[in-house]
């Protein structure tokens, strides 16, 4: 696997979140850890599908979600770091793939860097510490906290 770039601590997310590439949707997965730099995710994709280089695109967006409906981030600004097939044995009728992909974010506007800290302070959860604070019913809808 690729070497480690990533300057701050990655955070596992405290609950199922997706990642989803823009503008067509074409790489939707798992997060599978974030920072305040970046993030990776695994999907599935096959031959049809997802097999796009996008290694040479300079900047793509991409959209946050969990599974829960209690956090959305669109349109994050980033590139692709790698792209890398995982072995993972999966019995399939079609020829799926299933891969890993690291984003570092880019230019992050205030807006933007606001919004990550919100998720990285509630929504993800340190490996050696597994305190998740859900968010609370009546902080759904604090903008001021957003």
């Amino acid at each position: 696997m690729n070497s480690e770039r990533r300057n701050n601590i990655r955070l596992k997310p405290g609950e199922v979140t997706f990642v989803a590439m823009r503008p067509e949707f074409f790489k939707l997965g798992k997060l599978m850890d974030i920072s305040s730099d970046g993030l990776s995710f695994n999907y599935l994709t096959t031959d049809l599908f997802g097999k796009k280089d996008n290694k040479n695109q300079c900047s793509l967006d991409v959209d946050i979600f969990t599974s829960s409906n209690l956090y959305y981030l669109s349109g994050i600004p980033c590139k692709i770091i790698y792209d890398n097939e995982i072995n993972k044995k999966m019995p399939s009728l079609v020829d799926l793939e299933y891969r890993q992909c690291g984003l570092q974010f880019i230019k992050l506007s205030g807006k933007f860097t606001s919004r990550l800290n919100f998720f990285l302070s509630r929504h993800a959860v340190n490996n050696l510490n597994k305190n998740f604070i859900p968010l609370l019913p009546n902080e759904l809808f604090d903008v001021t906290r957003i």
